[in-house]
């Protein structure tokens, strides 16, 4: 399920788009905190998923491109605000 999103991150600008893509809730119930929802950052030049701090993530900001070809293997960032800059930087 595809909800967008009403908060606004430092990201966010006229350029990207911001979907967030919620986890599954029977997975939720059977593993609380395994998995957090997606978020989708989309531009011209290609989209990636944002995964927030959790059990999955080994409590890191990880992040993966789902499209166009920005960057190969999963990165991971210890703060919001690495993980918003390197987003920016690939999709502006």
């Amino acid at each position: 399920m595809i909800v967008k999103s009403k908060k606004k991150l430092l990201i966010e600008t006229n350029k990207i788009r911001k979907t967030v893509v919620k986890r599954d809730s029977e997975l939720h119930s059977i593993a609380p905190g395994l998995l957090s929802d997606s978020n989708r950052y989309s531009s011209e030049k290609g989209l990636i998923s944002l995964l927030e701090p959790c059990r999955a993530t080994m409590g890191c900001y990880e992040i993966c491109c789902i499209g166009g070809n920005l960057f190969d293997e999963i990165e991971r960032y210890d703060t919001l605000y690495e993980v918003e800059n390197r987003i920016k930087k690939l999709l502006l």
